[in-house]
């Protein structure tokens, strides 16, 4: 760099011709200049260093405390997994009583209703039962009313006076009388 800045120097000088290059050590403070830039180098390499190692244990701690939340976001996610696998499982279990307890209503009700299905065949045999009974009674007394009407319309016919006192007194023995 500075080789090039001398040839700028001599360049620039021929062409206005009063600048020339000054190769005076004292004149053109170039001990000056290394007494500075050593100066800077000594004390600025302490700071720049400082700097740097106090950069360096920042991103380190910082780096430390990332994988710090790492590690927690990690045990975290399984714990969560674990929590969600125990809800699932617990939801399947859940379901699965859910089925069980609809199969044995199920089959309740089902019970339930056969029962009540006995009971209206039952009750349906015995109002069939008791209407048929009913009927055969009604029928009967329909019969012995008609026969009774028929025998007393022919009765007066069949009997004379003698034979009405035979069977009276014939009642009369068989009921316990005389």
């Amino acid at each position: 760099m500075v080789e090039t800045l001398l040839y700028l120097a001599e360049a620039h000088s021929e062409v206005e011709g009063g600048f020339g290059l000054n190769l005076n050590i004292l004149e053109t403070n170039l001990i000056n200049l290394s007494i500075l830039l050593g100066i800077l180098y000594f004390y600025g390499s302490k700071i720049v260093g400082d700097i740097l190692s106090e950069r360096r244990s920042k991103i380190a701690q910082q780096i430390e405390e990332i994988e710090q939340k790492q590690k927690t976001a990690a045990a975290t996610l399984a714990n969560e997994q674990q929590k969600l696998a125990e809800a699932k499982k617990t939801a399947e279990q859940i379901r699965q009583d859910a089925h069980t307890n609809a199969e044995k209503a199920k089959a309740a009700i089902l019970a339930q209703g056969e029962k009540e299905v006995e009971k209206l065949r039952a009750t349906a045999a015995a109002d069939l039962s008791s209407e048929e009974a009913r009927a055969i009674a009604e029928l009967k007394q329909q019969v012995i009313a008609l026969s009774l009407a028929k025998v007393e319309s022919q009765l007066p016919n069949m009997l004379d006076d003698s034979a009405q006192t035979t069977l009276i007194e014939r009642s009369i023995a068989q009921l316990g009388g005389a």
